[in-house]
């Protein structure tokens, strides 16, 4: 049976505002055709081939991945065809969106040199993680943050108060055995165990999708500011992050698991980038309540989720010398 795609809205002519350094890439590829695969109220996604971006609403923050604009999402649809005339993203229902000229968002880490000392990275860890205690609300993997904090320098020990959730349940119960893995440096282990995350959870980005994209990502950029200064095994950490990427494009759907990927390669949203450089660079005037607040922001749950996870990561600063 033919689809058939209708616009009953009227039709927009928009310019993206921002393009994110991925999603250019993918637009720009000869031939480009892509397929609407899922529309939300805040993004819609569109894949073509093995390549998958996202067109964001104008307040929603950058992405490697994303192009923010005010195109009419609501006239957008599953299955719908959309293609690259130029610089002009056309979609079958009669949307366009010209790409503009701005230059590609895209953020690079901290590289050795350009931060602070290890010690002043894990006072910065510290700081913090005292900031999301104080701040944790609701029902997500939040929870698990005196997990994080127990045996560390910030003092809280303890346990959590279980998730009614059963699902929030599971996952505290298995970030109980990857954070003392990664305050005593293994990080290949603490990766098999995060394994289990995997699909985690309803929604696009499941929980514990999150929770190891942001474990992912705080990794990456400890090993780019501090390649010297590592004292977990690289190649065993390098062969555990590529078997878990590999497997869990079973274990996912395809949207969060490129996201993961883009954790995986240290790429995030906006907020997360500035907060873990603030740590990274120790930003004097770095306003942590605030960053804490942009990234939990993420999602209903994905920016708790993921800062539950990068914070996980961030333990591994307990084993630089």
């Amino acid at each position: 049976m033919r689809m058939m795609f209708t616009n009953d809205l009227k039709r927009g002519r928009e310019t993206a505002l921002l393009v994110g350094a991925t999603a250019d890439r993918i637009l720009r590829e000869p031939g480009f055709a892509g397929r609407v695969i899922a529309v939300g109220s805040k993004a819609a996604f569109v894949a073509s081939g093995q390549n998958l971006m996202a067109f964001s609403r104008a307040d929603q923050q950058p992405h490697a991945r994303a192009v923010l604009s005010r195109l009419n999402l609501e006239a957008l649809q599953v299955g719908m065809p959309v293609t690259v005339q130029g610089k002009v993203v056309v979609f079958c229902g009669g949307e366009t969106l010209n790409l503009g000229q701005t230059l590609p968002w895209l953020r690079q880490p901290v590289g050795p040199g350009r931060g602070v000392s290890s010690g002043d990275a894990r006072r910065g860890f510290d700081r913090v993680l005292d900031t999301a205690l104080v701040m944790r609300r609701g029902e997500n993997l939040g929870m698990a943050l005196p997990i994080i904090a127990a045996g560390s320098d910030t003092g809280e020990a303890g346990s959590p108060s279980m998730a009614g959730s059963p699902l929030i349940a599971a996952a505290i119960g298995r970030i109980r055995q990857i954070a003392p893995l990664c305050r005593s440096g293994r990080f290949d282990l603490a990766i098999n165990e995060a394994e289990a995350l995997i699909g985690l959870g309803p929604g696009l980005t499941p929980s514990g999708d999150d929770f190891v994209g942001g474990l992912l990502f705080a990794a990456y950029h400890l090993k780019e500011a501090f390649p010297n200064k590592l004292r977990w095994n690289t190649e065993a950490d390098e062969r555990a992050v590529a078997g878990l990427l590999a497997g869990s494009i079973s274990m996912t759907n395809p949207i969060s698991h490129a996201l993961l990927r883009d954790h995986a390669q240290g790429q995030s949203y906006e907020a997360v980038h500035d907060l873990l450089d603030g740590i990274l660079t120790g930003e004097s005037d770095l306003d942590i309540g605030t960053q804490v607040m942009r990234v939990t922001s993420i999602g209903s749950s994905s920016g708790w989720d993921m800062l539950t996870g990068l914070l996980t990561g961030m333990l591994l600063v307990r084993q630089m010398n």
